[in-house]
């Protein structure tokens, strides 16, 4: 039988992902979260696509119990590693996005870093919020942080590299596919152990297509942000942030902090 080609996203969030992204931002926008959410400590929050854990962690250090989803072995060992570190104890779990099993079980949920759109058809992606949907409690937020397409298509294609302190070289060829609706990235390491490369495809969903898949399940759109930063959205902003509510209407969408 042939064999089953991977996904982008099966080798693209291996170790060498910790080389090629670093997120000095991130005690920032751990701040930021807590203050949109606007919990009582000791809330449960689920992160979907947790990664090496970098928001699970620091949210868990505020007081709040925490969940990490990912479908990387590598990135949730990096993620236990680093909660033993900090002296937390959130609880990490391997599995495919769409397939979350958690029912009325949060008070909210976060997808951080252009977290969604990973899949080849609309579908899979709207199956993603309905198992955050299904997660939270009745009247449970939900705030997802991505790039914003409007800002994202008018500034491809771009060729960027960075050069670290240790010598490591990375390179990123990035661009957007506009037949398919999808950023496009190809990034390349190089250094002491040889060159590695690794591709990426993300779906680019509009605010309007975004608040559509919202709607559809449950989930009210209450809030859009340009950025972790609370800066106002714009088309131009270079980042969006989505903060809806299951089950409560709003009489109007805010675009400011």
């Amino acid at each position: 039988m042939a064999k089953v080609p991977k996904r982008w996203f099966e080798d693209f969030f291996g170790a060498d992902y910790l080389v090629r992204y670093v997120h000095p931002e991130t005690d920032a926008q751990v701040e930021a979260i807590d203050k949109i959410l606007h919990l009582r400590k000791g809330s449960r929050i689920l992160d979907v696509a947790c990664g090496s854990g970098r928001h699970t962690i620091g949210l868990a250090k505020r007081g709040y119990r925490m969940t990490g989803f990912d479908l990387s072995r590598a990135l949730l060992a990096e993620a236990r590693k680093s909660a033993r570190l900090a002296q937390v104890k959130p609880t990490f779990v391997e599995g495919d996005m769409r397939r979350l099993r958690f029912t009325n079980a949060f008070d909210a949920a976060i997808s951080m870093f252009t977290s969604f759109g990973y899949f080849d058809a609309p579908e899979e992606d709207r199956e993603v919020l309905r198992g955050i949907a299904r997660a939270l409690h009745p009247r449970g937020k939900f705030l997802m942080e991505m790039f914003n397409r409007d800002s994202l298509v008018a500034s491809l294609p771009n060729q960027s590299w960075q050069a670290r302190d240790d010598g490591t070289v990375v390179l990123e060829d990035a661009s957007f596919d506009l037949l398919r609706g999808r950023f496009e990235t190809r990034q390349v390491i190089l250094d002491r152990k040889g060159t590695r490369e690794f591709t990426a495809s993300v779906r680019a969903y509009t605010l309007a297509e975004l608040k559509e898949m919202l709607d559809s399940v449950g989930l009210s759109l209450h809030r859009v942000l340009g950025g972790l930063d609370l800066s106002p959205y714009t088309a131009r902003s270079r980042r969006m942030v989505l903060y809806a509510v299951k089950g409560l209407e709003p009489e109007g969408i805010r675009t400011v902090w």
